[in-house]
């Protein structure tokens, strides 16, 4: 079946300043964080931005116990430097921003092992920096977050993560809301259509099960080459019992870049209740975790097992997120079963 959309480049984008990426943050996250450290690794020789961290704020006794724990991941990651952020309406005290001795102790763990490319407090639609003192000519209202709103390189992930589907919202409960099912007369809806179709392609299985899966992704092919168009009801929820079939599923997770499918396999998210989701749901977080995850590679994954503690690939992913495995590794892995199903050439 040929690649539906061909010689995608990566949008990349060179982040240098402390505005461009204070402005950047909810961009990676999806969505604008509160009461949030949040810690983004980068990787030389252009500050390649890897995993980024978001944790709720702990109670002050906690804190040395989640730098601890963010230390560790950074680690882990092998990240050359970092960007800290901590999210808080909490005020000053004793001439300190809020949290400084949670910082003080993530850097203290850090230093050692990496560049600190700045840390900052994002508080009221302003920053401050927490490497700033007497000596620096840091403002001392904050700089405006919108700062560097309008900047070129900004507007270029912003542009490539809308093409993709994934807007920013306002914050994690959005982030829930735009990753769930129908309710209601909705869902009763698309159960009736999706038992419709299980019951079509269960006679398509029967007949012949090669012909069948090849068919099943040519229908997925073109589905994803009629984007920004979405499919209807009946054929969204042909595609989405076409998932049931495990070979099938890891065909369409390598039919084209993650970010191709994505804006499809959300919409098919959104319109597929329980107790049919587990597969689309796990497809679209691992789609999500190549993009470079975040909130919503939880939130689909923790749908999926709900729907279905036992579903493999789900926890398999899950596994791959506790054990901290970076993008790219999640990448080569979908590579490498391109290759493996004939999907894409061996590499040289």
């Amino acid at each position: 079946m040929p690649n539906p959309i061909e010689n995608q480049t990566p949008v990349t984008a060179r982040l240098t300043s402390p505005a461009q990426l204070v402005s950047s943050l909810p961009v990676y996250l999806g969505f604008t964080p509160t009461d949030s450290l949040v810690v983004v690794c980068q990787h030389e020789p252009r500050g390649k931005v890897g995993l980024t961290l978001r944790f709720d704020l702990p109670r002050a006794d906690d804190e040395i116990l989640l730098a601890q724990d963010a230390v560790r991941r950074v680690l882990h990651e092998r990240a050359t430097r970092v960007v800290v952020a901590v999210y808080t309406d909490e005020p000053d005290g004793g001439g300190e921003h809020p949290r400084a001795g949670l910082v003080d102790e993530l850097l203290d763990g850090l230093e050692p092992q990496l560049r600190i490319t700045d840390a900052v407090l994002v508080r009221d639609s302003r920053f401050w920096s927490y490497l700033c003192d007497a000596r620096c000519s840091c403002p001392p209202e904050g700089t405006p977050v919108e700062a560097a709103r309008d900047d070129a390189q900004v507007r270029v992930i912003e542009a490539a993560r809308v093409l993709s589907g994934r807007a920013v919202l306002p914050d994690r409960a959005a982030v829930e809301r735009s990753l769930a099912g129908p309710v209601f007369l909705a869902a009763a809806q698309a159960r009736t259509r999706l038992e419709r179709a299980q019951e079509e392609l269960a006679a398509v299985w029967r007949t012949d099960r090669h012909q069948g899966r090849e068919q099943l992704l040519d229908e997925w092919g073109a589905a994803a080459a009629a984007l920004p168009s979405l499919p209807g009801d009946v054929e969204a929820a042909r595609l989405v019992a076409a998932l049931d079939d495990r070979l099938l599923r890891d065909h369409v997770a390598c039919l084209d870049e993650p970010e191709v499918l994505l804006p499809l396999v959300a919409d098919l998210c959104r319109r597929t209740p329980a107790p049919y989701d587990a597969p689309v749901a796990t497809l679209f977080a691992w789609l999500a975790y190549c993009e470079g995850g975040g909130a919503e590679v939880t939130i689909a994954l923790d749908r999926a097992q709900r729907t279905d503690p036992g579903y493999a690939l789900a926890g398999l992913l899950r596994q791959h997120l506790d054990s901290q495995m970076p993008p790219e590794g999640l990448r080569q892995i979908t590579q490498d079963v391109a290759v493996a199903l004939g999907l894409r050439p061996q590499p040289d």
